[in-house]
């Protein structure tokens, strides 16, 4: 992702073959992490970028250049939460003048609340950990929950994916057909976006679990008559194994009627055989971007890159222009495939 930032930084005339400074991590016997900053950023205003990737991402393109498979495969999160830690550490101990952590997907992104008795709410322990570390401010991605924004003990930026991958579908397929379904009440926002930018229909699910060790059931599909001559549509912030999203797809199916056609997600965790597993429920599409290293794209799963999202915020937060302005400007930092062929 750091080497896309900066190619997508050279539309900018004062940041034009900005080079990419990469840390040497050096893993020891006794698993410690040592990283040496490459060169001199004595009051340079720094931007280290660190997904919340783990060993399943590892093989889809974590430094591929500098880690071997071995290596890569022995990547967690936890360690990859460390070396952050430790890099942004080494970066204020060199005297860097700003240090700002870009991470597209926001660690632990999904623990935002107490929601049961003795547990942590990790998330913002993150952001509390990155600020004792040495960083200054927090550019991310489509968090979970806003109120991450609050945890964050520093000046924290949230940029939109959404409106790229609206525009991917404008741009590729006959939106004047699709129908944009929410699978329960908490997707009806994200759903909205959707329908707004596409101007399309909207349904609901009525999604209710009977008892407390049951599946939640679809009971109904509000707005169904809207969208059942129409190629469905389902759009969420993230997908896991795919286990919740593929019993969603089959009772649409089956008790409905309501073929699926297309599945989106902005944060590609995929976990396991996630992608396989929505693909044979007769998913004709997934459209996910790139805030973790997703699968390689083939024609069943289109990748939209936010690289130029995050230069053009990264621009703006240097430049001290307004980061606000850049959702107003989103639909030409859309990616196409051929814009560096």
């Amino acid at each position: 992702m750091g080497t896309k930032i900066c190619r997508e930084l050279g539309q900018f005339p004062q940041l034009k073959g900005l080079p990419l400074c990469e840390p040497h991590v050096i893993r020891f016997a006794n698993e410690n992490l040592k990283v040496k900053i490459g060169e001199s950023v004595r009051g340079a205003d720094v931007f280290l970028v660190q997904t919340a990737a783990n060993a399943i991402h590892a093989a889809a393109g974590v430094n591929p250049e500098n880690v071997s498979p071995q290596e890569a495969a022995r990547l967690t999160l936890s360690e990859n939460l460390l070396e952050l830690l430790i890099t942004v550490d080494a970066l204020r101990g060199a005297s860097a003048g700003r240090i700002t952590v870009v991470a597209p997907y926001f660690p632990y992104v999904r623990s935002d609340k107490k929601d049961e008795p003795r547990v942590s709410i990790t998330a913002r322990l993150m952001g509390q950990l990155m600020r004792e570390a040495g960083a200054d401010r927090v550019l991310t991605v489509n968090l979970h929950a806003m109120q991450i924004m609050g945890f964050v003990p520093m000046a924290c930026d949230q940029l939109d994916a959404n409106p790229l991958i609206a525009e991917y579908f404008r741009r590729n397929y006959d939106v004047s057909k699709i129908g944009v379904l929410a699978t329960d009440a908490g997707g009806v926002k994200i759903g909205t976006v959707y329908a707004e930018r596409l101007n399309v229909p909207l349904a609901v699910c009525d999604k209710r679990r009977w008892t407390d060790n049951e599946d939640p059931e679809i009971r109904a599909v509000i707005g169904i008559e809207e969208i059942r001559d129409r190629e469905i549509a389902i759009f969420d912030d993230e997908i896991l194994t795919g286990g919740t999203m593929t019993r969603a797809i089959s009772a649409l199916k089956e008790g409905f009627g309501l073929p699926v056609s297309y599945v989106s997600c902005v944060h590609p965790v995929f976990a396991g055989n996630a992608v396989d597993r929505i693909l044979e429920t007769g998913v004709r599409r997934i459209v996910t971007t790139d805030t973790l290293p997703a699968p390689q794209a083939n024609d069943r799963l289109h990748v939209v890159s936010v690289a130029r999202l995050l230069a053009a915020a990264i621009h703006n937060i240097h430049t001290n222009m307004s980061v606000t302005q850049i959702f107003r400007e989103q639909d030409s930092l859309f990616e196409t495939e051929d814009d560096h062929s």
